[in-house]
């Protein structure tokens, strides 16, 4: 073979290859996108004294976090039923819940805005054993939740020990080395009170607790007009719901919104447009 036939067949050889790698690397799965979206949050969060939220559960009863912390330890798990990766981990979740059934600890799991009959086909068909609650967008604004699942894990003093962005692939990995002080603590007695964990969100805030404030309504959002109107009734919500994005009141929709009314789309079509917003906010 010829000089100019061995140049032609390693070209040939080289473009095989990289269309190859290109054909064979795997894009970005839903957790590491999910991962992605959110990689400053664990670091934010760790130390932090958690918001005194509450929440109605499917049960009807009242969850509230001030009534709980310093008693027991306390795991919240945000999820939709539409996320793989929440699926994925709930059997971990209703092991652990169950082997710490006896002991000082509530896993309290906060779905992310669904219809209540959709949850509760869920929670059936996954034999989920520990409280559920739903979320109004509230939740997720107190703990700065943009991806699911997300689970936040609050100690005896009232601080945040663990807030994990993903899937829990082993529970006792996971948080076994947090409860052990925190269960010491309590067994003593020596958890935080009710009135000192709601001075000390208070004082932590600067303002009233913050179960005071999310009795408070939502600050009126401008309204949309014209051409960002327009796109809004026809997008629906990267969220997972099947509301419109006009709709939809979770904390993706009013960024979404928002993004509609103060940036300069010119330039591009709707179609670009929602394109582009997809792919900044989903949440799948």
């Amino acid at each position: 073979m010829n000089i100019r036939g061995i140049v032609t067949v390693s070209l040939l050889l080289a473009v095989a290859v990289i269309l190859f790698h290109q054909t064979a690397k795997k894009g970005p799965s839903v957790e590491e996108t999910q991962l992605a979206s959110s990689p400053n949050q664990p670091a934010a969060w760790k130390g932090r004294r958690a918001p005194a939220v509450t929440a109605e559960l499917l049960s009807r009863e009242t969850f509230s976090l001030a009534e709980q912390v310093g008693r027991k330890v306390v795991i919240l798990n945000f999820f939709a039923t539409w996320c793989g990766p929440c699926k994925a981990e709930m059997p971990e979740l209703i092991r652990f819940a169950e082997k710490h059934k006896n002991d000082p600890l509530v896993i309290i799991g906060i779905d992310a805005s669904e219809p209540e009959s959709t949850v509760q086909d869920f929670v059936r068909d996954q034999g989920v054993n520990y409280p559920i609650a739903i979320d109004t967008g509230r939740l997720q604004k107190a703990f700065g939740v943009r991806s699911y699942p997300t689970t936040v894990l609050i100690g005896a003093d009232g601080m945040v020990q663990l807030y994990e962005v993903g899937s829990i692939s082993n529970a006792d990995v996971a948080f076994d080395a947090l409860l052990a002080p925190s269960f010491a603590a309590i067994a003593a007695g020596t958890g935080i009170s009710r009135e000192a964990f709601l001075e000390k969100a208070k004082i932590a805030d600067g303002k009233e607790p913050a179960d005071a404030r999310e009795e408070k309504s939502e600050p009126e959002e401008p309204a949309l007009v014209g051409r960002a109107k327009a796109i809004a009734d026809r997008m629906s919500c990267p969220c997972g719901c099947t509301h419109t994005l006009v709709a939809c009141t979770c904390k993706t929709a009013r960024d979404i919104r928002a993004a509609l009314r103060t940036r300069d789309w010119t330039g591009k079509t709707d179609e670009e447009v929602m394109t582009t917003l997809n792919r900044e906010f989903c949440m799948k």
